[in-house]
Order: structure tokens, then sequence, then C-alpha cells
């Protein structure tokens, strides 16, 4: 499958549980590298319990995969597709045939789907709260969101927790702040089910949420705490709250304590991109430097670079890149070009440039800012020349130094670990196919210029020692 943005699968509610859908849904995870919106056709009102299996079912099938995955019903968003741009529609019609037995696994429990249970039923409450961290939104997040947002049928109070009582959680400095986290939850639940009404609440002490709600909407290991909420509220004079206990989606490689949590996302951001907290922070503080948007560098720009399919382009090829900006004319120019350069990276693609810089022009969109010379550093990457008409002067300067910081890598003691983790970006190709093409492109640089203002001798003799690996490798 080509490579899209924002891919839209349209299906008929009651193909959910046929096998062909499940292999269909894992099929376009595996070749799409973007946002995957499934959206589901004659949703029916029923039975909470029997929403939260069905999205237990399907968001359990994206764990191992980068993928943007989100499950729309028709019912609650009729406007989806007039409101939200897709680059790709896949109608998959109700006609699905196969087997119907779905098993799922909801806290070490094998269930079969019933669709027919007592219980709470969506829209049954008018006022309704749910809370929690919501750092680096995941796939536990989203269901408790999507919950939440079907029990109620008017409105719906968001705690999230303050940055306050977020000092002591494990990688602390890798946690989003609090004004991108209000902006994930807001932006999900808008494209969910956008005729609630929404309040956000930040959570800066243990007492919960306060106010007049009928239900609360948690998960298992938060029981405790709705007892201790109802207790504070009965002695306010409020009323007792009802609540929906959701299960707990287990974490894929069994760290921790076995659930999905987003200390295991940050522990993830940490290693994939081989960055220390302080480094992390440091990373921020460039960023800020020359945006004042937080939730583009903590949610965008390191959901992308965090992506599996990335070994060298990193965020810690971003920070070593920023490390070697000296003499720059127009350091906010150069530094954003930096950070947008690589947002788009896919192997298997050939205009990662293009996308990166239509990436970057979004952003740059939404804060009023000039994309003239930003844009041409971010595609002058592809090829590495510094030909572009009209360019001035001092512009010109900034992108020799820029382009010469990108190929650094090329010149350093850490050669070797940026040649395997290239090999490791191409594992889709077979050895021996890497081996002929990546001779192919090293042979290409001793043929060229490598670099601008820097001396080449060792970039040079790095390029060649890995030829002569790859021609003595026998594959």
């Amino acid at each position: 499958m080509k490579h899209h943005a924002k891919l839209l699968i349209l299906c008929s509610f009651n193909s959910i549980g046929y096998q062909l859908l499940d292999q269909k849904i894992e099929e376009y995870l595996k070749t799409n590298q973007e946002e995957i919106v499934l959206y589901l056709v004659g949703t029916p009102i029923t039975y909470l319990k029997i929403y939260e299996q069905i999205l237990f079912h399907l968001y359990g099938r994206i764990k191992q995969y980068p993928t943007k995955f989100i499950v729309i019903f028709d019912i609650f968003n009729k406007e989806l597709r007039n409101k939200y741009q897709f680059d790709l529609v896949i109608n998959l019609g109700t006609n699905l045939q196969g087997d119907f037995n779905i098993q799922l696994k909801i806290n070490h429990e094998i269930q079969k789907i019933q669709f027919q249970q007592e219980g709470y039923t969506v829209n049954q409450f008018q006022r309704g709260a749910n809370s929690g961290t919501f750092d680096h939104l995941h796939i536990g997040h989203k269901m408790l969101l999507s919950l939440s947002l079907l029990a109620v049928s008017q409105h719906l109070t968001i705690g999230i927790t303050s940055e306050i009582l977020l000092q002591k959680k494990k990688l602390r400095g890798f946690i989003q702040s609090y004004n991108t986290r209000v902006r994930c939850v807001k932006e999900f639940c808008s494209m969910f089910r956008p005729d609630i009404e929404l309040q956000f609440s930040e959570l800066i002490d243990s007492n919960g949420l306060k106010g007049q709600y009928e239900i609360l909407i948690t998960t298992q290991d938060c029981q405790n705490s709705i007892e201790n909420i109802n207790n504070l509220r009965k002695q306010e004079g409020l009323n007792e709250i009802n609540r929906y206990i959701m299960g707990i989606i287990e974490n894929q490689n069994h760290q921790g304590d076995g659930k999905i949590s987003s200390t295991q996302f940050r522990e993830q951001i940490s290693q994939k991109n081989r960055l220390t907290e302080y480094e992390y922070l440091e990373l921020r503080t460039e960023w800020l430097s020359v945006s004042n948007n937080l939730y583009w560098f903590e949610s965008i720009l390191v959901d992308y670079y965090s992506q599996p399919q990335r070994y060298y382009h990193t965020l810690r090829h971003i920070y070593d890149m920023l490390k070697q900006l000296k003499g720059i004319k127009n350091i906010r120019n150069v530094k954003l070009a930096t950070f947008f350069h690589d947002i788009i990276y896919y192997p298997k693609i050939h205009d990662n440039e293009e996308k990166s810089c239509l990436l970057f022009q979004q952003f740059a969109k939404e804060g009023n800012i000039d994309t003239d010379i930003v844009s041409i550093f971010i595609l002058q990457t592809k090829s590495h020349q510094t030909d572009v008409p009209f360019l001035p002067e001092n512009d010109l300067s900034d992108l020799m130094i820029y382009l010469d910081a990108d190929m650094s890598i090329l010149e350093s003691d850490a050669y070797p670990i940026y040649a395997q983790d290239i090999r490791k970006e191409y594992s889709h190709l077979s050895d021996q196919e890497y081996k002929t093409n990546r001779i192919a492109v090293l042979q290409k640089f001793l043929q060229s210029k490598i670099f601008n203002l820097r001396n080449e001798e060792k970039a040079r003799k790095n390029i060649q020692e890995e030829i002569d690996i790859l021609q003595n490798w026998v594959v």
C-alpha cells in the first residue's frame, strides 16, 4: 500500500467479530504509517459493557504498531467525513464473510462477546466524569475516554493531574505539560463524540473531582479512590457517584505490573531516542527557544521521532545536530529546519523530505511563521546540495553549516553504530539487496563533495571502511 497520511476505514458495526475484518485491519496497520480511523456504520444504542468488549478487541490489535488508531461509531459523530480530511477512504462494506469467533483477554480471563448483558446503557447519564494523568495518550486512555463519552448524553468533566502531583513519577522529565495533555485529550474527544460538552479540571490534590456528576468512569486499579471520593462527597453534602469500572489493557511486553501505562511509554521514548532525562530536557529547552508551542514538540515531534522503524533518525540525531550549529546567522530558521527535517521518515518511501516540509508548514500556519527559508533547508536535505537560486548570502552560509551538521555522523567515532542503525532501518531488505544498495550509496558519497566547510578525511575513511566490510560480507 502507498504511504498515506490519514486512512479512513468504513465498515458495518455488524462486521465486528469476523476474522476477515481483523485480518484487514492488521494488514492496514502494517502498511500504513500514519493515522487510521475505523468508522463503524450502523451503530446501535446498547450496553456500555458491549462497547467495552468491542473496544478491547479492536484496540488490542494495535499494541505492536506505531499507527495512531481511533475507533469511531457513526451514531455519535455523523459529520466525521465532512469535518476531517482523509487521504484515502476504504469501504469494506457490509458483506464480510468468515468465522465469527472473537476471544477477548480481559484481566487474564478469556471471554466471548455477548450481545445481551445487564448494566448501564449508552447515554444513561446526563453528566459524568473521569480522571487521570493522560500522559502520552495511549490505547488505555482512549478506552477510558471512549466509554466515558458513551456513558453520558450532555456533559463530561475530565480531571487531569497537575504537574505538581507528578513530581515523583518515574522519568518525570519526559511527562508532557498539562496544556499538551489537555489538548491531546480534547482532540480525541472532539473526534469521537463532538456533541458532548467538555470541561477540564486540573487536579492539584488527592481528593479528586468535585461537582454534580451522576457517574464516574474509571479503571479497576482506581476503585479504592472512588470510595474515598464518595466519602468526601458525603461529608460535603454532595450526591454519591455511580461508578463504571473498566478493565485494564495488558502490556504486551509484560513489563512492570503488566498493564499498559504512560511510564512504559516514557521509558520507550528514552530508550528509542537514546536520550537521558537531562538530555531530553535540554532538547525541550532548545525547542522553547524557537517556539512556545510545547504541544508540537511533546506530542507530534516526540511521537514521530520515537516510531519503531527508526534507529538512527531519532531525537538523538536532532540533539547531536543542534550541538553542531556554530556560526549560524539566523538560528531560529536553522533550528526549526533541524527539528522538522526528518519528522517523516519511512525507508520504504522516497518523498520523506517533501512530507516533512508539509508537516512543518502545517506547524508554521498554526504559529503564523514564515515558511520559505525553513522549507528550502528541509528540502535540501534530500540532495545535500547548496545550489539554491537567489538565496541570500547569510542564508547560504547557514545552509552550508546546517547540511554539514546533518552529515556530521560520517566523521564521527560513532560511525559503526550509525552503520548498524541504518541496516536496522532497512530490515525489510534482504542481506543481498541491502549490501548492493548500501555500497552504491556509499560510493556515491565518495564520488562527490561530502561537506561544505569541513575536512572530509575522517568521513571518507569511515565510509571506505564500511564499503570494505560490506564487500567482504558473505550473504
